[in-house]
């Protein structure tokens, strides 16, 4: 029953990275569950990948992880060689800063996906392809058509119901002021 009553929150490491770190440590205090699906490239190159990868680390009780591809291309458009070695570099870097495989789980970049890219991630070793119900669009800046807090907040709380799967970004723009209101949302509507 308890199952039928969770929300997923699943944050992509995307956007502007300069909110990252205050999301993540949100989410800690707060006592939020919440699957990250880095990029490799991130992860492991830029200063604030890196140490979000060390908050995601300090806490495995509450951050499961899973696999979102090297550099972030169009998995539809590349060939299966190329799809196990995204998902294997990143996995090097996951398991190199976490200590823990982001087996089974894969989030296709853009949400990119179709029979053969299925295929070549399974065969690659990812079981789950992880999509999205909800997606809060916070990638994308107001200034250039993107929400604003009160339609992230909006979007989640009138669409949320048991087994939903959030998709936001830890770099959204807005993302950091939306998730207050959006958790006592949730925990109104009965989600956890």
């Amino acid at each position: 029953a308890d199952i039928i009553r969770d929300l997923i929150s699943s944050l992509d490491m995307g956007g502007e990275l300069a909110p990252a770190l205050d999301i993540v440590q949100f989410l800690i205090d707060s006592d939020v569950r919440a699957t990250i699906f880095p990029t490799g490239q991130t992860a492991s190159e830029e200063e604030i990948g890196i140490e979000v990868m060390e908050l995601i680390a300090s806490k495995p009780d509450l951050f499961a992880v899973g696999n979102h591809s090297w550099d972030h291309p169009n998995f539809t458009e590349i060939g299966a060689d190329e799809i196990a070695d995204q998902l294997e570099r990143t996995e090097g870097v996951i398991v190199d800063a976490t200590g823990r495989s982001s087996k089974p789980f894969f989030r296709p970049p853009f949400g990119a996906q179709n029979a053969e890219v299925r295929q070549a991630v399974a065969d690659a070793g990812w079981a789950y392809v992880v999509m999205w119900d909800i997606d809060t669009v916070d990638w994308k800046p107001s200034s250039d058509g993107g929400p604003t807090v009160d339609d992230i907040v909006a979007k989640v709380l009138a669409r949320a119901e048991g087994g939903s799967i959030v998709l936001m970004h830890l770099g959204g723009y807005h993302t950091l002021e939306a998730l207050p209101r959006i958790l006592e949302g949730l925990h109104a509507k009965g989600l956890e």
